[in-house]
């Protein structure tokens, strides 16, 4: 496959044709294997013309985000989703303090190729400003559908007169299955509808401008004579879809779930149930559709989002804090993922969305949202990781052992109460217990779903006991109190948005890499307990670097050989290079270099902020690792570097170790950057702008030169607005960092101080004594 647009993209043409080759490669071992992988995920993307409106930084919804949302939805439908395929409005997740669940866009089609909705998208033949059309059609549907019509019913508005007018028409509805099936007999659809009976003389929705289908007040319906009637949540059948099912009364107010038909927009808005059934909603749609070209009247279809994995294939494009996010249909081969992620990167550019932003101070940042890796099956009984469990384990097992593959691909906010804590980040005794759950996951082990879900349900968890918050999430894997879910797929939850799509194809091969090489070799080690150098060490590049080469080493023992600078870019984009300056030592020049870290944003204590709960991050923080080397590391002098030539930081002796490279050593340096109403120790001042002075101790002990590093504009100023502008943002990031004329002269050099918890960081705010 060619490269994409040549000269933008951080890889050569060998590159890329390496790339391709490999993926090649892995994709025929897990043919032969049968391993019957398939790879989703859920890219995010910002505006790439507004950094400021805050729907592009915080806020979740917003009216330009749901316009790009919905171009983006049609363009990538019309690349990926066959003729017969249906554009649907619907909702999807409720998050605490919202009123209503955020809407999702998206578009559904059929596995076996059968249209899924036989009308032209978008065009409507008339335009309607009346209900009575809904009146029309949700009849006709009934009809349709052997419900008897009478128990349509009208709904009205909360605040109108003493002779309402209808907005729209209730009809509860749910697929049951046959009672009287025998337990050999295939499942049988019917259609079940109820009355629903209030006090009062109207159905008043709750006030609002959403659809009537979000606005029923159904805690006012009381079952009459039994317990609500449940659904029969079957898996697609194969052929054409069949709307003709036998029909059962079921008893008052014992279905509380409805399809809701209005006129919003020109249109006839139908508002689909949240059902589970796969069959149900196509039979259902496939009847709307019929009724709809009988009728020759404009529908859109919306609602609640329908269960996917049963043959129903789709995505949906919803919104985020500062983000659209784009739950991508999984696929099976290499060839396909890799034509999805090129077209999805290309067809969200002409969308206006992208893929990074800038910090106040010119940083590059990613989206800001996630972009997790989903792994599965095409159906929850094929996925590998329920059909051998032990490759669950291995691949917990393996990034335990790597922090690089936690901590190179995600965002700023990592740690134990981040998005994606790694397991050994929360409670002491988690490796402990996890090791007695792997007891049960041994390799050639038959292990039922719902024991896998069990076993590892609460123990891939973050520190306040959330599922869904961890870096390996299982919330769709089997769950067995929630069986919508029991899809057999794992969310790889530690990936931020990269900048680019061939950047992206790297994360997926290495993924599909290892998961070739642990169906051949399950990874049964130890679990390591890191204690404080998981946060010490690997929190500066120069050892996740390390870190990643043996991850390489190990998929080059299985014959799948990735290529370090495949992954620079990574380093790049995650780690930038604040300065560097060159010093002339009269033994060989002498290299100094401040380089990006890691800082953990740890949460704080619940405060009550406008009445509401809220839970703030210490984001005063930063870190930021210290590289020095000798240029000339052939010198007699370049090994004892670290005994002659010191590094301070304001003051203070930065512990520089040996890299293991002849003449070059790094450290860490964790400071104050900034003073915010929330945080912790707030009577440590911020100890920015960094002074670094390099010293040469034989001599004096003198200065030969250093800089200064600032965390915002130089002037002491805040910058005002965010960076319009990607030269902007480089113009910000370079003026930060300020070499400083050499000033020859005798310093003082302190002892070196170390903590034995963090040997390799100097944490400014600790007091030498």
């Amino acid at each position: 496959m060619e490269y994409p647009n040549q000269g933008t993209l951080p890889y050569t043409q060998a590159q890329w044709q390496a790339l391709m080759a490999l993926g090649e490669t892995v994709e025929a071992d897990l043919q032969r294997l049968n391993v019957q992988l398939m790879m989703g995920g859920e890219p995010t993307f910002v505006a790439i013309d507004d950094f400021e409106s805050p729907e592009w930084r915080t806020e979740a919804l917003g009216t330009e985000k749901r316009r790009r949302a919905a171009t983006l939805r049609d363009r990538l439908a019309a690349q990926f989703a066959p003729p017969g395929y249906l554009p649907y409005d619907g909702f999807g997740k409720r998050y605490p303090g919202e009123v209503n669940p955020r809407w999702a866009l998206a578009a559904y089609w059929r596995a076996d190729g059968i249209p899924l909705w036989p009308m032209p998208p978008n065009s409507p033949l008339t335009v309607l400003d009346s209900p009575g059309s809904a009146y029309v059609l949700i009849t006709q549907l009934a009809e349709h559908l052997t419900v008897p019509t009478d128990l349509i019913q009208p709904a009205y508005e909360a605040d109108t007169g003493d002779i309402p007018e209808p907005v729209g028409y209730i009809l509860p509805l749910l697929p049951i299955g046959n009672q009287n099936q025998t337990a050999n007999a295939p499942a049988e659809l019917h259609w079940s509808s109820c009355r629903w009976t209030w006090e009062t003389a109207a159905w008043r929705l709750y006030p609002g401008d959403e659809p009537i289908g979000l606005r029923l007040p159904l805690e006012r319906l009381v079952p009459t004579e039994r317990d609500l009637l449940r659904e029969a949540t079957l898996s697609l059948q194969p052929g054409p879809p069949n709307a003709q099912h036998p029909f059962q009364l079921a008893p008052d107010n014992t279905i509380q779930v409805a399809l809701t038909v209005e006129v919003r927009e020109g249109y006839i808005q139908v508002f689909l149930p949240p059902w589970g059934s796969a069959q149900g909603f196509v039979d259902l749609v496939a009847a709307i559709a019929h009724v709809a070209t009988q009728l020759r009247l404009p529908v859109r279809l919306g609602g609640y989002l329908p269960a996917t994995s049963q043959g129903l294939v789709g995505f949906q494009i919803t919104p985020d804090p500062g983000v659209i996010e784009v739950n991508i249909h999984p696929v099976a081969t290499w060839p396909a993922l890799v034509t999805q992620t090129l077209t999805l990167y290309e067809t969200a550019t002409q969308c206006q969305l992208g893929t990074e932003k800038y910090g106040w101070d010119g940083q590059r940042l990613s989206t800001g949202g996630g972009a997790h890796i989903t792994v599965g099956g095409i159906c929850p009984e094929d996925s590998p990781l329920l059909r051998r469990p032990d490759l669950l384990r291995s691949l917990i097992t393996y990034w335990q052992h790597h922090p690089s593959l936690s901590y190179l691909f995600t965002g700023l906010f990592v740690g134990p109460t981040s998005q994606s804590p790694r397991v050994d980040e929360g409670r002491h005794e988690s490796l402990y217990e996890l090791e007695v759950a792997f007891q049960s996951l041994l390799p050639g082990s038959d292990i039922p779903p719902a024991v896998v879900d069990r076993l590892l349900r609460n123990l891939l968890i973050d520190v306040t006991g959330n599922t869904h918050r961890a870096e390996f999430c299982i919330d769709k894997l089997y769950p067995v109190d929630n069986p919508c879910n029991q899809l057999g797929i794992l969310e790889f939850r530690a990936i931020a948005m990269p900048p680019n799509a061939p950047m992206r194809l790297v994360q997926l091969l290495l993924i599909r890499a290892l998961i070739a090489r642990f169906w051949q070799q399950p990874y049964t080690r130890p679990l390591v307990r890191w204690g404080t150098m998981l946060h010490d060490r690997f929190l500066l590049p120069h050892y996740l670097e390390q870190d990643l080469q043996q991850v390489l080493m190990d998929c080059q023992e299985s014959g799948y050989h990735f290529d370090l600078d495949w992954f620079q870019p990574f380093f790049a984009f995650r780690f930038p290079i604040y300065g560097t300056i060159t010093l002339d030592t009269g033994h060989g020049p002498l290299y100094l270099e401040l380089r990006h870290a890691i800082e953990p944003w740890h949460v704080l204590g619940e405060e009550m902020q406008n009445g509401r709960t809220a839970r703030c991050v210490d984001a005063s923080l930063e870190r930021l690792q210290v590289r020095l080397q000798s240029l000339a590391a052939n010198s007699p002098n370049a090994d004892g570097l670290s005994d002659r030539y010191q590094v301070l930081c304001n003051g203070q002796r930065v512990p520089l170790r040996s890299t293991g490279r002849l003449g070059e050593y790094v450290g860490g340096v964790r400071f104050r950057a900034r003073q915010t109403l929330q945080m912790l120790h707030p009577g440590i001042a911020p100890h920015a702008p960094l002074h670094f002075t390099v010293v040469d101790t034989w001599h004096g002990p003198q200065a030969l030169g250093g800089c200064v590093y600032h965390v915002q504009a130089p002037d002491g100023q805040i910058y005002p607005t965010l960076p319009p502008t990607p030269e902007i943002a480089a113009q910000r990031r370079a003026e930060r960092f300020m070499p400083l004329p050499p000033q020859p002269g005798k310093v003082t050099v302190p002892p070196l101080h170390l903590n034995p918890e963090y040997p390799l960081t100097l944490d400014l705010r600790r007091e030498i004594r």
